[in-house]
């Protein structure tokens, strides 16, 4: 009898490790990214489906579509977006730097 407080603090805390367990976002559980190879019968399967909601659209584009949103999810569209950036920011730069330059030449001369 005086062990029944304790096995009912023990069973709460069971309780909740096997809770936490089956419902939390464990950091060993990784989220599927679609950025893996395309199947070729997805892509078929893709194909067929948008030619029946009448968008045909041939498997190639299928295949670069999800490709694309696979790279989108994994991050690397985004990575080249910022160097695309960049690049354009320094080009950007270095052209005001020129017309500056240009424009105190002309007027020192």
């Amino acid at each position: 009898m005086p062990f029944y407080f304790f096995f009912g603090l023990l069973g709460l805390v069971i309780g909740g490790l096997v809770t936490w367990f089956f419902i939390a976002d464990h950091p060993f559980e990784s989220m599927e990214t679609p950025g893996g190879p395309v199947d070729p019968v997805e892509a078929s399967l893709l194909a067929k489906e948008m030619a029946a909601d009448d968008m045909p659209l041939d498997e190639a584009t299928i295949v670069k579509l999800l490709g694309l949103h696979g790279a989108y999810v994994d991050g690397k569209i985004r990575e080249a977006q910022a160097a695309a950036e960049a690049r354009r920011l320094e080009v950007e730069r270095t052209q005001s730097i020129a017309s500056e330059t240009n424009e105190t030449g002309e007027q020192a001369g």
